[in-house]
């Protein structure tokens, strides 16, 4: 009679081995899937933060009746050109260029501009982006620093301007890109900056945390890896690493209440700077102001810092 030979069952430890690796195999695709799916919402956030542009100019000179302006572009480093208007005061006056900030276009400093032209202070006020502008992307300061030196080199050739004697404003992006380009250049007398930062990373990261409606640090690790792909080949150097250069140059610095955060990195920046320097710590910064009457106010005091510090007389 023929032997059988007996059934071989899997072993229990066979079975359980077989089930980790396949629990692990899944959770592993779980994870490469959850990971392409945050790598792309983090690429589509970069890409927002820094292609948002502001492109509806809400008001031009005409609005203001400004009759003694004239249109005046320039073209940067890279072939693009950028739109301006000159606001002509007093011949041979000083000129005060004023740079936009985040998100926002010329038109918006418009009423400060005809303050200080309605002062006899010649104006220019400038789009960093445009439909001639060769990139399509902001740095968030380090380029627009490039195209503001393109803008003061522009503007005091003309005739009207005196060369020598340049005072500059901006907020946010503009006002970084302020307080490079005056590091860079010896034609610039005095300047005020509102809400400024260290490093555009800074401002990369508070535009990411807004669109997410807080602050979340893994998110924001994978979101900073891809705003430095976008910026390679771009040269940053942080902020206070040169202000010394801006010593004996008037500066006033500005911070609003309504935003800490800007308003703790612009008071560090200013605690940095060399002599002299002012601060003013506002309830609203330019971004937030929410009246007529702080309109009004805030003008007056960047019209009276550039009265005391950038005298109208000729040399």
């Amino acid at each position: 009679m023929a032997r059988r030979n007996p059934v071989a069952f899997p072993s229990s430890s066979s079975q359980h081995g077989g089930f980790l690796f396949r629990l692990l195999r899944r959770l592993l695709i779980l994870v490469g899937v959850l990971s392409i799916v945050l790598a792309g919402v983090g690429g589509a956030l970069t890409y927002y933060v820094i292609t948002r542009q502001s492109w509806q100019e809400a008001v031009t000179p005409q609005s203001y009746l400004l009759s003694s302006y004239v249109p005046l572009n320039f073209t940067d480093r890279s072939g693009g050109e950028h739109d301006g208007w000159l606001l002509l005061g007093l011949r041979r006056a000083p000129v005060i260029i004023l740079s936009h900030g985040y998100n926002s276009n010329r038109s918006d400093l418009l009423s400060l501009g005809a303050i200080l032209r309605d002062n006899h202070y010649n104006v220019y006020i400038f789009n960093f982006h445009g439909a001639k502008a060769k990139e399509s992307y902001s740095t968030l300061g380090p380029r627009q620093a490039v195209d503001l030196e393109a803008a003061i080199e522009t503007v005091t050739r003309q005739p009207e301007i005196n060369a020598k004697r340049v005072g500059l404003f901006g907020t946010s992006v503009g006002a970084y890109a302020t307080l490079l380009a005056a590091e860079a250049n010896p034609k610039v007398q005095a300047l005020a900056v509102d809400s400024v930062y260290p490093a555009p990373e800074r401002l990369f990261d508070m535009e990411i945390d807004d669109l997410l409606g807080g602050s979340s640090k893994p998110f924001r690790v994978l979101t900073e890896a891809e705003f430095h792909l976008f910026m390679l080949g771009t040269k940053s150097t942080p902020m206070p690493a040169n202000l010394s250069r801006l010593e004996g140059i008037p500066k006033l610095f500005i911070s609003g209440r309504d935003d800490p955060d800007m308003a703790g990195l612009t008071q560090d920046i200013y605690r940095a700077a060399p002599q002299p320097k002012q601060l003013q710590a506002m309830e609203n910064s330019l971004a937030g102001l929410t009246s007529v009457g702080e309109k009004k106010a805030y003008e007056e005091m960047i019209l009276n810092f550039f009265l005391q510090n950038l005298p109208l007389h000729a040399d």
